[in-house]
């Protein structure tokens, strides 16, 4: 598993953790390696999509072997309603609404998921309000809370503003962050996991490279 070359066991569990790139696609194998990994042992996954299609996150994910079809891993592609996100969170809302016509019918509301990942959730809140961004979080911390569902939300750094960027790095309950290093005619790729609920703060930031595979943690060395 991924995060075991990272020294994580598991994500923490009731958790909304943030994970951060600077407009990149490793976030999205990173997590999509995770949602495989937690469906091996028997959590249902939901992947939520809301700059690619289905299809897309598919071939992306068989580029790595993975299997994005398997039962128990539920994708929702092109996804821009950011109200249909948050009326998932409540059973009772679901009832009274009719914001579906993009939700896959065999799900009732993410808190039937144990993981739900959103690549990106930045782009469901350009041009919103702070206060929309913080409502938001606070409806995805609830659902986590009470329902036991684990949040991954990918996030394109400077896409919203720096306040508003803040805000949500401390209102989440972890942060992991790829970063990309140019030097020279090389390209240095680092993890970095400044807070992680449960989890001491690591030392040094973690290098990793990409293969067919996916994400290879480098253990040769560890860079401070």
């Amino acid at each position: 598993m991924v995060l075991t070359g990272i020294g994580l066991e598991e994500i923490p569990q009731k958790s909304v953790l943030l994970i951060e790139e600077d407009l990149g696609s490793i976030k999205s194998v990173f997590m999509q390696r995770v949602g495989f990994d937690s469906l091996k042992i028997g959590k249902k996954v939901l992947y939520i999509s809301t700059k690619r299609s289905k299809d897309d996150v598919l071939d992306q994910m068989s580029i790595c072997g993975l299997n994005g079809n398997a039962d128990g891993f539920t994708i929702l592609g092109d996804f821009k309603d950011r109200t249909a996100l948050l009326d998932m969170c409540h059973e009772d809302a679901l009832k009274h609404r009719n914001l579906y016509h993009l939700i896959d019918p065999s799900l009732r509301n993410i808190s039937e998921t144990e993981l739900c990942i959103v690549d990106t959730f930045t782009s469901l809140l350009i041009d919103e309000e702070i206060h929309v961004l913080v409502d938001a979080l606070n409806s995805l911390i609830d659902v986590s809370r009470h329902s036991g569902t684990t949040f991954l939300l990918a996030a394109d750094t400077g896409i919203l503003p720096e306040r508003a960027e803040r805000i949500m790095r401390s209102m989440v309950d972890g942060i992991i962050q790829f970063r990309t290093v140019y030097a020279g005619d090389r390209i240095n790729r680092f993890i970095n996991i400044p807070k992680l609920k449960g989890v001491l703060p690591m030392g040094k930031m973690i290098p990793f490279y990409i293969t067919g595979d996916g994400i290879s943690i480098d253990t040769r060395e560890r860079i401070g």
